[in-house]
């Protein structure tokens, strides 16, 4: 059975704009294990100590399931690696001209199999397991590349992996290199991966698959340096279709992807196989009569199996532009979770109520000056979009209100004129301190109470 290892916190710390908190990093490996992923690679705990207690945390977490944490070919690293508690270390080295060019200038092959030698030999004597991996195997010269191999698993390495770095190969490229490594190394694992600049990283996981390879690298949502890496549920799913490995918890994969996509403010596009909003829409008129006898005419697997529904219409933004303005509503706040009714009266000036397919929310509160205004009106909250506060007082220059903001585990008083940028999957809140003046809500999502992200577990 094919067996996946995703780096989830590990590329995904890589990706642009990409951040895993300590509480993210966590909840995201509990649902890699309820997804039956095989072992966790999270981190490289040399970069900082706060890296290192991360990759702890995640350790802590999950239970018998194994922590693989980057390291490069050095001492240092790996004993930051020992000191995480992750039960692999990850250790890698480029051998290739390209990176003696432009990383270790003046180095020979011979000093790098030795600096392989000795370091896959100390992480074995520090207790922990060793996948040793050449950067940028696929423009490694085979004999250089096969004998780095060798040399890491002469040294006690128990798992080898090519890593197509820049994504360049093609699948029977891939299969000809695979198949010639695991007859080279045939007593140790074999392992993948592939980055996705060439949008083949899929087929080229499958093809390596078919020539031997037992473990495949991932990440959700596909999050990795550039393009990215292979995406783990178009992966596990096209393992199940093929017979390759049964899909466990296919219907936590919405949910993942969803909170992943928040964390690291990286969605995945509406197209996106599996998890992408419309990748069970049916648009056209006889796709939607055809899938209402048999869903086969137009499905190729059954949407509830990665938790997903099929629909067959779509709110669409209306095509005339006096539709497009809005007489905003007067709506209490309680139509909201974690909301109350709050100070003054609330307008909705769009959500996708009142312009169907307008895939934001914004509301006005107008706020009026009290002697007392409670203990607030909201609770703290986290949208898996950016969203938007914008405070505006009654007074000249829009001065005169002041408001309490919580931004994580900080509060900050703030006055106006002022506006408040909250990134996805960041806890907030706010409430008023005195004054009068205008609140604006504006919220990436067209219906505000499906864009929340509740805690694992949560029943709300």
């Amino acid at each position: 059975m094919t067996r996946i290892i995703d780096s989830t916190l590990r590329e995904g710390m890589q990706t642009a704009g990409g951040r895993f908190t300590v509480g993210q990093s966590v909840e995201t490996a509990r649902l890699l294990v309820r997804l039956g992923v095989d072992t966790i690679e999270c981190g490289h705990p040399s970069i900082s100590d706060d890296e290192c207690a991360r990759v702890a945390a995640v350790v802590a977490a999950v239970g018998d399931v194994p922590v693989l944490a980057h390291a490069r070919a050095q001492r240092t690293d790996i004993d930051a690696v020992a000191k995480s508690g992750a039960g692999w270390v990850g250790i890698f080295l480029g051998v290739n001209d390209i990176s003696r060019a432009s990383r270790l200038p003046g180095r020979s092959l011979a000093s790098l199999y030795q600096q392989i030698d000795d370091t896959v030999r100390y992480a074995r004597g520090l207790g922990l397991s060793v996948r040793f991996t050449v950067e940028d195997s696929s423009r490694t010269d085979a004999g250089e590349l096969g004998e780095a191999y060798l040399v890491a698993v002469e040294a006690g390495a128990e798992r080898a992996c090519f890593a197509d770095t820049v994504g360049i190969l093609e699948p029977s490229e891939v299969h000809e290199r695979v198949t010639r490594l695991r007859r080279l190394c045939p007593r140790v694992d074999l392992e993948v991966h592939f980055h996705d600049d060439r949008g083949l990283a899929l087929a080229n996981s499958l093809a390596a698959v078919d020539a031997g390879a037992e473990w495949v690298s991932t990440s959700v949502n596909g999050l990795g340096e550039r393009a990215g890496v292979v995406d783990l549920a178009l992966l596990a799913v096209n393992l199940h279709q093929r017979g390759g490995r049964p899909l466990i918890g296919g219907d936590l994969l919405p949910e993942i992807s969803r909170r992943v996509g928040a964390y690291s403010r990286s969605m995945p596009d509406a197209r996106r196989p599996v998890v992408g909003r419309d990748a069970f829409r049916h648009v056209a008129k006889l796709h939607r009569a055809a899938v209402q006898r048999d869903s086969r005419s137009y499905e190729w697997i059954d949407p509830g199996l990665v938790g997903r529904e099929r629909t067959s219409s779509e709110r669409q933004l209306p095509e005339e532009p006096q539709q497009w303005i809005v007489d905003p509503k007067v709506i209490s706040a309680t139509e909201l979770r974690h909301h109350r009714a709050g100070p003054g009266e609330r307008f909705v000036l769009v959500d996708e109520r009142f312009v169907p397919g307008a895939a934001q929310y914004c509301i006005a509160r107008h706020i009026p000056e009290l002697d007392d205004y409670g203990a607030g009106h909201v609770d703290t909250h986290v949208h898996h979009c950016d969203s938007l506060f914008a405070f505006l007082g009654s007074r000249d220059g829009y001065e005169g209100l002041t408001v309490e903001v919580t931004l994580g585990s900080q509060v900050f008083q703030v006055h106006s004129p002022s506006s408040v940028f909250i990134p996805a999957g960041v806890p907030h809140g706010y409430r008023v301190i005195g004054g009068s003046g205008t609140y604006l809500n504006h919220v990436l999502a067209g219906d505000y109470n499906s864009s929340l992200l509740d805690p694992l577990g949560s029943t709300s």
